[in-house]
């Protein structure tokens, strides 16, 4: 599965050269995350109120042109690999020419209520299901 997240960019974004900052590219990937796991059937809220997170450990981020204001950008995202306690996202952020912006994975660790690693598989067959569904 891929989902495609639309970015309108922001003024307050840019900074004094008239370039998206490069802080914000993770907000961005989060938002696209919110997206994918919506889309899943499992979405953030949905995970709260069963006390699990897929906490990040990892962000690498790759730029390859710049983004400035206005401009309209898409995120696609997909699974890149997936375990029962961890998952690893791929981004692809491009402009309305289609041209590659910037290219990031995150990596995740699923945390049950008390924080610790979680096992989805044993506890959540339904969502494991899911994950593995939106991987093919």
């Amino acid at each position: 599965m891929t989902t495609t997240t639309t970015i309108e960019t922001r003024f307050p974004e840019c900074d004094r050269m008239g370039i998206i900052h490069h802080a914000v590219y993770p907000v961005w990937y989060e938002m696209a995350r919110m997206d994918f796991f919506a889309a899943m059937g499992f979405s953030f809220e949905d995970s709260q109120k069963v006390g699990i997170n897929p906490a990040m450990v990892d962000l690498h981020l790759q730029y390859k042109a710049p983004a400035t204001y206005p401009q309209t950008l898409t995120v696609t995202t997909r699974i890149l690999e997936y375990a029962p306690r961890k998952l690893k996202l791929a981004y692809e952020l491009k402009n309305a020419a289609g041209e590659l912006v910037n290219a990031a994975e995150t990596f995740h660790i699923w945390t049950g209520p008390d924080g610790r690693a979680y096992n989805l598989e044993e506890n959540l067959p339904a969502v494991w299901a899911k994950i593995i569904a939106a991987a093919e």
